[in-house]
């Protein structure tokens, strides 16, 4: 049935659109990590050793170095417990990988201590967003399936799809930035020789490109359910 010129083979073709977003960026931080994981660093730092030498100086010793709990690439920092959290393999590991990723965690650290505003905007989001997340796919599964005469659950259940696009949106400027405090840290301390920068600098791209790829990907999402709803009031 088409609905404005837009039907549903069109709607499915923005789920596939959305899912193939997601598909490419992680295939592509993967490609990006397997490369450079396996080319070790001129300095033969650990991603420990790395991450103690920016804090140390930084003047942010306080803030400790663990390994994560997670597997691979589920290096994050906490800002609320002061930790900068690494998987086994960056932490042990001394590849360019390792170093980039540690450095970029320790962007994040900077970015607390200077009092980086989108940091701070999007801590503020976190338990917004985790209960809008929550309740928002609640809705849309109880629009689809059982209230299919109105868009009214659907509507609101995009609404709260849309707090979560705006954490995302927030989180790009995070990123971009821990990833360019990172570059700098690494050739101005010379952890990185000048020829090993590119190669750290495809590192994180790679990563921060996963991001894009979740805004496009929730964006896409956030526009076929606005469109099924839109449908449905024509009925």
């Amino acid at each position: 049935m088409f609905y404005y010129g837009f039907d549903d083979s069109s709607q499915y073709l923005l789920y596939l659109l959305a899912v193939l977003i997601v598909v490419y960026a992680q295939s592509r931080l993967n490609g990006a990590y397997q490369k450079y994981r396996s080319i070790a660093s001129s300095s033969m730092l650990s991603g420990e050793q790395c991450a103690q030498r920016i804090l140390s100086q930084s003047r942010l010793s306080h803030v400790r170095v663990e390994v994560s709990d997670g597997g691979i690439l589920s290096d994050h920092y906490d800002p609320r417990h002061k930790v900068v959290r690494l998987s086994s393999e960056i932490y042990y590991g001394s590849s360019i990988a390792s170093l980039s990723v540690a450095a970029h965690e320790c962007g994040h650290v900077l970015q607390d201590a200077h009092g980086f505003v989108f940091l701070r905007i999007r801590d503020a989001l976190v338990p917004v967003v985790n209960l809008a997340s929550r309740i928002g796919w609640i809705l849309l599964v109880f629009g689809l399936l059982l209230f299919y005469r109105s868009s009214t659950l659907l509507i609101i259940g995009a609404a709260l799809l849309g707090v979560s696009l705006l954490f995302q949106i927030v989180t790009l400027p995070v990123e971009l930035d821990a990833s360019r405090r990172a570059l700098v840290i690494l050739r101005e301390s010379a952890m990185l020789e000048e020829a090993e920068i590119p190669m750290a600098r495809a590192m994180l791209r790679a990563a921060a490109f996963t991001y894009v790829a979740s805004v496009l990907s929730t964006l896409t999402q956030l526009l076929r359910i606005l469109l099924l709803a839109r449908g449905r009031d024509r009925r």
